[in-house]
């Protein structure tokens, strides 16, 4: 510790004592317990982590390839939905056409999502949509009652199944 530090906490002490005016029951620190007070906190400073300015950065390497990289992974895009669609609301059969007659080519799994192309309304069950899907799976018709529609029906075209 320098001279110039040691004078000025002396004085403080000094002058800490002197402004207690005698009161009795307070007792007043010496300038050694001070000065230990004061080399404990600055010891305690210097030692204190200092923050550092985040990791360094790794300067790439050039890599030299005979033969073209093969992608390990593909980046994909999520669609873009426009016009009504359809919320499967539990597994549900998607068939080759309009009613449970017709061939099973596919499955729509709850909470999978397809835009709903056409629609065909002479069934005895009612409605069901013919679906376009969204991702994986293959397009069919569904049951109206198996799945939840956004979007307005009107703008849902009326289908004629092809036999």
């Amino acid at each position: 510790m320098t001279k110039g530090l040691t004078f000025v906490l002396i004085a403080l002490a000094v002058a800490l004592g002197a402004c207690s005016g005698g009161r009795a029951g307070t007792p007043t620190p010496s300038a050694e317990d001070v000065i230990r007070t004061a080399e404990a906190m600055a010891r305690q400073t210097r030692e204190a982590a200092t923050p550092t300015s985040g990791p360094t950065p790794v300067t790439p390497t050039a890599a030299v390839a005979i033969t073209p990289a093969t992608p390990t992974s593909a980046v994909t895009a999520t669609p873009v939905v426009t016009g009504p669609v359809v919320t499967a609301n539990y597994p549900v059969k998607v068939r080759s056409g309009p009613g449970e007659e017709y061939e099973e080519v596919d499955l729509f799994l709850t909470g999978q999502m397809a835009r709903v192309v056409g629609r065909y309304d002479a069934t005895s069950i009612g409605t069901w949509y013919l679906l376009q899907r969204i991702d994986v799976g293959k397009d069919g018709w569904v049951w109206s009652g198996a799945v939840t529609l956004a979007g307005d029906p009107a703008l849902i075209p009326v289908v004629t199944p092809s036999d």
